[in-house]
């Protein structure tokens, strides 16, 4: 189940790069379709190529800025990487945001380049041929980096650094995913999208020496029952 997504007056202007003149000619001239509450204007989105101006798009991208050492171009080249991000900020970021504030992308889309320089410097942790923050991207030898398409980003809110449950509990609820990956309530969630959706959520429990392990894990309607388990778990 998911809600179709109404940008204010403000963001759309972000989004289209127009003054608020300019908006209003657009919206009385039949160019934009939206919905009036009260006295504002909340628009509906018309060309999903928008959404990649989104400041949320700009984080998905550049979430490793001041976390390594690089200056890149970190946006995806494939068309499918394109799609896939597209679809991750309307079916998931956008909503979650919405629903529960701010958004801090801690691990977000993975270029051909980047990928590269994590490997080398900070590969620890990584799994660049499955964990899909690579989408669709090639590497230098024309292979596909990861083998699952789709695209993952891992992220907190603010606000909700103690209670992430209770946004893993909404998205396996209501939005449309591939992948979760629920580390705990204090933990960033991974989370994808992809051309299946599966909607796996897969709890990663934490061993001994530090080591992630995954532990239970369900799909469908499965992993919503398992979903409200966890978030009443101490």
């Amino acid at each position: 189940m998911t809600t179709e997504i109404l940008f204010s007056s403000k963001e759309f202007k972000q989004l289209l790069s127009v003054s608020d003149c300019e908006l209003m000619h657009m919206r009385v001239s039949g160019e934009l379709k939206f919905v009036k509450k009260g006295n504002a204007f909340l628009y509906k989105l018309h060309d999903k190529q928008l959404l990649l101006k989104h400041p949320l798009a700009s984080q998905l991208f550049n979430w490793y800025q001041g976390k390594h050492s690089i200056n890149i171009d970190n946006t995806p080249k494939a068309s499918e990487s394109i799609q896939s991000a597209k679809m991750m900020l309307e079916t998931i970021l956008l909503p979650i945001s919405n629903k529960f504030g701010d958004i801090n992308i801690t691990y977000g889309f993975v270029s051909a380049k980047l990928n590269k320089f994590i490997q080398k410097n900070s590969a620890s942790g990584t799994y660049p041929s499955i964990d899909q923050h690579a989408a669709s991207e090639f590497n230098n030898a024309n292979n596909q980096i990861c083998k699952r398409h789709g695209l993952a980003c891992d992220f907190i809110v603010k606000g909700y650094e103690n209670k992430m449950d209770k946004v893993m509990v909404f998205i396996v609820n209501n939005l449309a995913f591939d992948k979760v990956y629920y580390y705990g309530k204090n933990r960033p969630i991974h989370v994808s999208v992809g051309n299946e959706n599966l909607k796996h959520l897969q709890v990663m429990n934490e061993s001994k020496n530090g080591r992630r392990i995954p532990g239970k894990r369900a799909y469908g309607h499965k992993a919503k029952e398992l979903a409200e388990e966890l978030q009443h778990e101490c």
